[in-house]
């Protein structure tokens, strides 16, 4: 019981570990669109002419230092989120509930948030995954009429996700002559897919807390522009506890 408890922390914790390490490895194939980015990948893979650079500098040193770093936050972040989600979920949530499915979604938002944060661009092999667990996740609990707080009909996940496209689509043309760049085509994907997993109402919580985290990061960090993806990362989580807790 205890060697299997350990090695279930140490997953979590490697899920947040490697996010880091995963969209390092991804921004080498950019723009990573779904047809290109497997070939891609195929031709660094067996391009023998590729090379390691040796540096030895003081800041590439303390770069390393600061990566390493970040790669713990993210690893201790994720180790702590579900393991606390692994512990609500048979009480406040639903016993049969499939947690992996959520513990899949929460991993590639974070992935696309680390993606996002650095490029200011979300790749398809992150959001089109993302829609297709999240209409599975309504699926399969439809079909195994598994009831809980965050539960939506099958129906719903698909009428959500065209609806949170629309929605974001139609924001993107409100603002595109005021600032071209406030929507890209993968934050509109992104706000689908996570549509069609908490459904049209529950969305409205998530574009609320990152319109309330947009302008405290805009008063601390003083930029101009601001990647959605963290923004929606982080108002996922709050939404997903206050929803646990008190069902908003």
């Amino acid at each position: 019981m205890f060697t299997n408890r350990i090695l279930t922390f140490a997953i979590y914790f490697s899920t947040g570990f490697f996010i880091p390490v995963l969209s390092r490895f991804l921004m080498k194939f950019y723009p990573c669109s779904m047809h290109s980015y497997f070939g891609d990948i195929l031709k660094f893979c067996f391009n023998k002419n590729k090379h390691k650079v040796k540096h030895n500098s003081n800041k590439f040193n303390l770069l390393k230092k600061q990566y390493f770093y970040n790669r713990l936050l993210w690893g201790f972040g994720y180790l702590l989120l579900f393991s606390t989600l692994e512990y609500l979920t048979p009480i406040y949530i639903n016993k049969s509930y499939p947690l992996y499915l959520l513990f899949i979604i929460l991993f590639l938002l974070g992935f696309s948030a680390n993606i996002d944060s650095k490029c200011r661009l979300i790749p398809d092999i992150i959001t089109f995954p993302l829609l297709m667990i999240a209409i599975f996740a309504s699926v399969y609990s439809t079909e195994n009429k598994i009831f809980s707080p965050i539960f939506i009909s099958s129906f719903d996940s698909i009428f959500s996700a065209i609806a949170g496209y629309l929605l974001c689509f139609t924001l993107a043309l409100m603002f595109y002559f005021k600032n071209p760049y406030s929507f890209g085509g993968g934050d509109v994907k992104l706000i689908s897919a996570i549509s069609a997993f908490i459904g049209i109402i529950n969305l409205s919580w998530i574009l609320i807390f990152s319109f309330l985290f947009s302008i405290i990061f805009l008063i601390i960090k003083k930029e101009k522009y601001l990647a959605l993806a963290p923004l929606v990362f982080y108002s996922f989580i709050i939404w997903l506890f206050l929803k646990i807790f008190f069902n908003i």
